[in-house]
């Protein structure tokens, strides 16, 4: 619940004083909490299109109350870390746009906040972008606390200690990625693609045939494929193969894999990621 219409500033001072706050403290209070505090949607870009790197993470710095020199050399070091370098006397109109989400990270950290909360940070970065910001993220968790909102199981995987499973707005499960994965998805997965057409009933007899045999079971109709999770995966194989071909559901290529914190999403709502 925030005041559409009034600044984070002067929203933080009114509850302050709501609170009886004197109003000097109320004042430092939310000075304080501004500067430990940074929030970065990645799915929206704002930089100032007609200032350089270089110019606008100074003066962003200077909004800060930085001093001079600390937002000179803050700057700088956010743009060597974040491989702007060499774009740091460039407008940002003139950058692609995977180095504009770089830029618009480094303008989120230029005062050095504690707590971070980053949403989606690798989305529209290229390959090697995506691997450079990921070690970036993964390197400052050290010294701040990083809140990081996806959909990206895989990233998550990668960057956090503890992973917290929400769906349709409620907590499923928060745990390491390790755990959850132990104890939510244990076992490996095997895909398995159909070369015929699945239809809704031949999916529900095979789920029901199935079941009993694995862990869990997922079928996906338009792409054509089962997922199927259980202990001794391949050792099951056979019986797996078996039911598919009673079911006159003749099949194509397989995948072995260890399961992951997509898997275990799917197994705690029932249905794949979405956007």
């Amino acid at each position: 619940v925030v005041w559409q219409r009034l600044t984070c500033r002067e929203q933080l001072e009114f509850m302050g004083e709501m609170y009886a706050l004197p109003r000097q403290t109320a004042v430092s209070r939310s000075r304080q909490l501004l500067a430990d505090l940074d929030v970065i949607d990645k799915q929206d870009i704002v930089v100032w299109q007609r200032l350089t790197c270089r110019e606008q993470l100074e003066f962003m710095g200077e909004m800060y109350a930085l001093p001079r020199q600390t937002a000179v050399s803050r700057s700088r070091q956010l743009l060597a870390d974040l491989d702007l370098i060499e774009k740091q006397d460039v407008q940002a109109r003139a950058l692609s746009g995977g180095m504009q989400r770089r830029l618009n990270l480094a303008l989120a950290l230029v005062h050095d906040p504690q707590i971070v909360i980053l949403d989606e940070p690798g989305a529209g970065l290229d390959p090697q972008s995506r691997v450079n910001v990921r070690r970036y993220i993964h390197a400052l968790a050290r010294s701040k606390t990083i809140i990081l909102t996806t959909h990206n199981m895989d990233e998550a995987e990668r960057l956090a200690d503890r992973v917290a499973i929400i769906d349709r707005g409620r907590l499923l499960e928060l745990d390491t990625p390790a755990a959850l994965k132990r104890r939510v998805g244990e076992g490996d997965v095997v895909e398995i693609e159909i070369t015929a057409q699945l239809g809704a009933a031949q999916k529900s007899a095979v789920e029901k045939a199935l079941k009993p045999i694995v862990d869990a079971v997922h079928l996906d109709i338009e792409n054509r494929r089962v997922t199927v999770r259980a202990l001794n995966a391949v050792g099951k194989l056979a019986a797996i193969i078996e039911i598919l071909e009673q079911q006159n559901l003749p099949v194509g290529e397989m995948r072995l894999r260890e399961n992951t914190l997509e898997d275990v999403f799917i197994q705690l709502t029932g249905r794949s990621l979405r956007s």
